[in-house]
């Protein structure tokens, strides 16, 4: 199945739900980026980090976007230019 391409403000909006998801559940991060991977070995063409934790435990929100990215690559790349 191909995966569908979306701009990065789409896959941002696409984590919030899927962070819920995560086991230890982080409701409190403030704030995430969706990164552009150029590197043509990588099997995806975006990451995705934590900018800003919030109340949350910084170990446990980097845990969650790690298993929410791990989601979405299945399903997601980023729109190219």
């Amino acid at each position: 199945m191909d995966r569908l391409g979306n701009q990065p403000s789409d896959l941002t909006w696409l984590v919030l739900p899927e962070r819920m998801k995560f086991t230890f559940r982080c409701p409190n991060v403030q704030d995430i980026a969706i990164n552009r991977v150029t590197d043509e070995r990588a099997e995806t063409n975006w990451s995705l980090c934590v900018l800003s934790a919030g109340a949350a435990d910084a170990n446990t929100a980097a845990r969650a976007a790690l298993y929410v990215q791990t989601v979405l690559r299945r399903d997601y790349d980023l729109m190219t230019d």
